[in-house]
This record gives C-alpha cells, sequence and structure tokens, in this order.
C-alpha cells in the first residue's frame, strides 16, 4: 500500500466531497491538492490524520476526544508541528460520505439535507472566503463535524444539538438539548419561540427523544449585558426565556467575533458602533466592565 492510499482521504474524495459541498473556486481546490500532496510526504502527519478522522466521524464524537480537540487551538496544537493549513479543511471535506449516510439513516428530510449542505458548506469555506485565513479554524472544522454526525439540527432561527451531559454540571449525564443561535437574521422573539415549539417535533422525529430539558450557553445571556440594554431589545426578550444557572466565562472574545467580526483587539476606542448593541458593548469594553458567558436553563 502506498502512501496515498494509506491516508483516508484521496484526490477522487476531495472532488466528490467539493462537489457534495458545492464548492466550484478553482483556488479552493487547488489547495486541497497541494494540501493532500504534503500530507503524504510524512507518515506521521498521516497517522494523526486518519487518528483525527477516526475521532471526528467513527467514535461517536467521544467525549474525551472531543474535549481535547476543542483545546486545539492551532493547526500547530492539533498536529504537533506546522503543516499545511488546509489540513483542517480536508479533515472536514473527509467526512462527506460519513454525512450523506447519516443523513439516510436519520431519514432527513429535503429541507434539513439542504441546511446540513449548507452549514458545511459555511464551515469549509466562511473563514477562507470572507476572512482570509489561510485555512479553517479549529472550531469550524469541529461544528462541521456536529452537523455531518446528524447531533444538530436547524428549525427556524435556532439550532439544536442533543447532548448527553448536563451544560452546567458536565460530571452528570442528562440526554438534553443545547441551544445554538446562527448568525445572520434577527433574533425577533416570535421566531424563536415558533422555533423552540416546532423543534420538538422535529427532536421526536429524527432523535424519538421528547421531554427534555433545554440549555444554551451564550453571550447573549450575559447578566451583565442584559441589565443595562433596552427591555424591548430582542436580546432582552431571548433572555428572559431563560433561568440563568451560571455566567463564569469572559465573553470578550466571542462579543468580537459575532458583534464586531474580530478575532481580536488591542484598542476598544477603534470598535465601529453603528448600532445601539455596539455602542452599549464598545463603552462596556472600553470601561472594562465584566462581560460574562450566561449558562441559561429555558423556562
Amino acid at each position: 500500500m502506498n502512501k496515498i492510499n494509506s491516508l483516508i482521504i484521496s484526490k477522487q474524495d476531495i472532488i466528490s466531497a467539493l462537489t457534495f459541498y458545492n464548492i466550484t473556486d478553482k483556488l479552493y481546490i487547488t489547495k486541497c491538492y497541494d494540501c493532500l500532496e504534503s500530507i503524504v510526504t510524512n507518515p506521521n502527519w498521516v497517522a494523526r490524520f486518519n487518528e483525527v478522522y477516526k475521532t471526528l466521524y467513527l467514535d461517536g464524537l467521544d467525549r474525551a476526544k472531543i474535549k481535547e480537540l476543542w483545546a486545539s487551538k492551532t493547526i500547530e496544537d492539533l498536529f504537533w508541528k506546522s503543516c499545511h493549513p488546509f489540513t483542517t479543511n480536508l479533515l472536514l471535506l473527509s467526512g462527506y460520505n460519513k454525512h450523506i449516510k447519516n443523513m439516510n439513516k436519520y431519514n432527513l428530510d429535503n429541507i434539513q439535507k439542504k441546511l446540513h449542505i449548507k452549514r458545511v458548506n459555511e464551515a469549509l469555506t466562511s473563514d477562507v472566503f470572507f476572512r482570509n485565513f489561510p485555512g479553517i479554524r479549529i472550531i469550524k472544522m469541529l461544528w462541521g463535524a456536529y452537523f455531518i454526525n446528524i447531533r444538530i439540527i436547524e428549525v427556524g432561527r435556532l439550532q439544536y444539538e442533543l447532548c448527553f451531559h448536563n451544560p452546567i454540571n458536565s460530571s452528570i449525564q442528562e440526554t438534553c438539548v443545547k441551544i445554538h443561535i446562527p448568525e445572520g437574521d434577527k433574533l425577533y422573539i416570535d421566531d424563536v419561540k415558533n422555533s423552540i415549539i416546532n423543534s420538538r417535533i422535529y427532536i421526536y422525529k429524527y432523535f424519538a427523544m421528547k421531554n427534555l430539558n433545554y440549555y444554551c450557553i451564550s453571550w447573549l445571556l450575559s447578566p451583565e449585558l442584559n441589565e443595562i440594554i433596552d427591555r424591548n431589545s430582542n436580546i432582552y426578550k431571548f433572555y428572559k426565556l431563560f433561568k440563568i444557572t451560571s455566567s463564569n466565562n469572559d465573553a470578550t472574545s466571542d462579543i468580537l467575533e459575532f458583534v464586531f467580526k474580530l478575532q481580536e483587539c488591542d484598542n476598544y476606542n477603534m470598535l465601529p458602533e453603528t448600532t445601539s448593541l455596539q455602542k452599549a458593548l464598545k463603552t462596556m469594553l472600553i470601561t472594562n466592565k465584566p462581560l460574562s458567558i450566561g449558562v441559561g436553563l429555558l423556562k
């Protein structure tokens, strides 16, 4: 068996995966091929690639192993040394066949199938096309893998992740649902409520489960933020849907990412303030007021 065959993904797999996820950009395709050629020159990289693939797609998102991947911030952390920056892209693309099988296994309807393909496409391209990163971040690779494993369904405005540990106390085993808020449309409270109501139908349809607790972990549930924003705002109305059980982790990086579209900022005075939310958050950051991530149980 030659080196190219010992790797879990081949050039033909790349072509099939890119077609499946509707990626036609020629430079993107070239970078995938260059990455493949780079990896197969190093047996250690081949072995590590296949090991990460197994964690993502064959071990059922094993909690301990996935936690280790979440702790990796860079490609160097993941592979122990510098390798081609498109390696994370190839790892996500390598799950396409598993994605097709899982869609059929869970009998996803056409709407869910299209949403899954769209979300994995975004995970594969947003960092590259819109942030000009050399490859996708590990967080994007992992997020795409959750869709490939059908651990997330999308119903209207919100996304719902099936979890097996209590988000408040991870030592407690509990089958529950974690709510995610995708970027894009405004968070109209009526859309949120309709999504939550309808999600129960879909969770039963695809996972045969009902009467589960719903949790959300987000900067949107920051108690400090919700003390100062307009009580008629959609964010505050969303916040009031939950019983906040804790708020420990700093929300600054998430706020920079999702509100200001930045990875980091050395001078908060330079942040834009084109919306009332940006203005409020900018003031809090400049004055060094705490901003924590809220953990909430749906009331």
